[in-house]
């Protein structure tokens, strides 16, 4: 686990912990979200979703508040911003195609 290390400067300890806050903030919404999805109310699946985008792109600005400062977490942010930019996409299919 990167908290772990030893080696980690004060900064990026804190951005980490901060990532860690969103995420597990995030495994919540993203299990109402499934439920959202089916109980077919898209909508609110729609937001929480959105919320998930937004944990990742917080997560990642976070590191980019230093200059020099480089997230050891991108992969795994810009993972996460794209599949959940995918169910957004699939969500709005559904969406249109029931009315």
């Amino acid at each position: 686990m990167l908290l772990k290390d030893k080696n980690l400067d004060l900064y990026n300890r804190s951005r980490l912990k901060v990532c860690l806050d969103l995420y597990s903030d995030a495994i919540p919404t993203i299990k109402l979200a499934m439920k959202s999805y089916n109980t077919k109310k898209y909508y609110d699946a729609n937001i929480q979703i959105s919320a998930i985008i937004a944990t990742a792109t917080t997560c990642e600005d976070g590191f980019k508040e230093k200059e020099g400062a480089v997230s050891p977490l991108t992969m795994r942010n810009d993972n996460t911003f794209q599949l959940s930019a995918i169910a957004l996409s699939v969500m709005n299919l559904v969406m249109n195609n029931n009315g």
